[in-house]
């Protein structure tokens, strides 16, 4: 499950093939579903930064789908019209918790940028007969690997680097999704003030003191 991540780099630059992405929004310590979030899709064949609401409204839930999982997304009438929708989301670390709520970061050694997975669609709305189209994604997420597994069954699919260009091309995607980016995550405990998502700033992720044993 993904439920919660930071992107705290200013003017984070992607790279996707030949073309850099520079990411536009500030650093953001506690990003959460239904919020607004920088992705990354392909217009005209080009790489862009938008921004989409992380979260599918339904018809069948009275909470928004945030994830999708990656090994049954051709099998889902939910997921299957889209498979040629794809986005990359920036992102610098992703959030677990313990039994107790500690909030545990997850990022890479040299705190490197890095990519998930999704899938982004358009709908429809008309209030005060007034069309408008809202864009929404969901982040896809795969079987934990160490040390995610210490907290969770699932955790989020991290693209490889070398496939941002063709993740976000139309066509086929099964050999990246058998192949998911499995560089090794440091963690480290962080403030329990991140557990409410109306709180924000470089504070939340400063290092922690776990309330009791890691599960």
């Amino acid at each position: 499950m993904c439920a919660r991540y930071s992107l705290t780099k200013e003017g984070l630059k992607i790279l996707i093939g030949e073309i850099e992405v520079i990411i536009t929004i500030g650093a953001r310590y506690n990003i959460a579903p239904t919020q607004i979030i920088p992705v990354i899709v392909s217009e005209a064949g080009k790489p862009r930064e938008v921004e989409m609401t992380w979260g599918w409204q339904t018809a069948y839930y009275d909470q928004p789908l945030i994830n999708a999982k990656s090994e049954t997304l051709a099998s889902l009438p939910t997921f299957r019209p889209f498979l040629n929708q794809r986005c990359l989301v920036p992102v610098d670390g992703f959030y677990e918790w313990t039994h107790d709520k500690t909030p545990i970061r997850f990022m890479r050694r040299r705190d490197e940028p890095f990519c998930f997975a999704g899938l982004w669609r358009a709908t429809k709305r008309k209030p005060l007969d007034v069309e408008i189209t809202d864009y929404s994604i969901v982040i896809l997420t795969r079987p934990p690997v160490a040390p995610v597994s210490q907290f969770h069954n699932r955790m989020p699919f991290v693209v490889r680097e070398s496939f941002y260009k063709d993740w976000l091309a139309r066509g086929w995607y099964e050999s990246m999704i058998s192949r998911p980016d499995d560089t090794p995550f440091d963690f480290v405990p962080v403030q329990r003030a991140l557990n409410n998502v109306r709180n924000e700033g470089a504070h939340l992720i400063k290092p922690g003191l776990l309330q009791g044993n890691l599960l």
